[in-house]
């Protein structure tokens, strides 16, 4: 059996008497933490920003009259963990630690994974995308490319 600590005092007639130690608050170990109101505006800000465009490259320009060709190209701009992170200026650990104590923060992380996916989704079929790169990206949201196979009697079934 464990005693509490005590602190000895004198009562009224001068005897010792024991009475039990105040508990203190223990005081947060740690840098505090940036989460405000602010980071949550700020990451909502993010997600507004984070729309492909248009980039427009100088391709070639004419030495007789001087008129330049441009070519575009797709500028993409998921959204992305990694990127809020660093547009917050934080390390992306600290996003799911904030995300952990604020549901207001974790459904600002689960929109940016809705978003990810339905673009990636969207923009791979309407072939804007690099197909590699977006099975890549659609595997860490649960899609899969399996094949199932059956053996039966050294003959193999392929179901796709």
């Amino acid at each position: 059996m464990v005693k509490a600590k005590t602190k000895r005092i004198r009562d009224k007639k001068g005897k010792f008497k024991s009475r039990p130690k105040r508990k203190t608050k223990k005081k947060p170990v740690g840098r505090p933490t940036k989460y405000s109101k602010e980071m949550l505006k700020k990451a909502e800000q993010y997600i507004r920003r984070s729309k492909d465009g248009l980039k427009k490259i100088l391709e070639s320009t004419n030495s007789k009259t001087g008129r330049k060709r441009f070519k575009y190209e797709i500028a993409v701009r998921l959204p992305k963990a990694e990127g809020l992170a660093l547009f917050l200026r934080v390390r992306r650990s600290t996003l799911y630690e904030w995300a952990k104590d604020h549901e207001e923060f974790s459904d600002i992380l689960e929109e940016i994974n809705q978003i990810q996916a339905d673009r990636v989704i969207n923009k791979a079929l309407a072939g804007e995308y690099n197909p590699l790169i977006a099975k890549l990206l659609l595997g860490k949201h649960g899609y899969k490319d399996e094949a199932k196979v059956e053996v039966d009697d050294k003959r193999v079934i392929l179901d796709e």
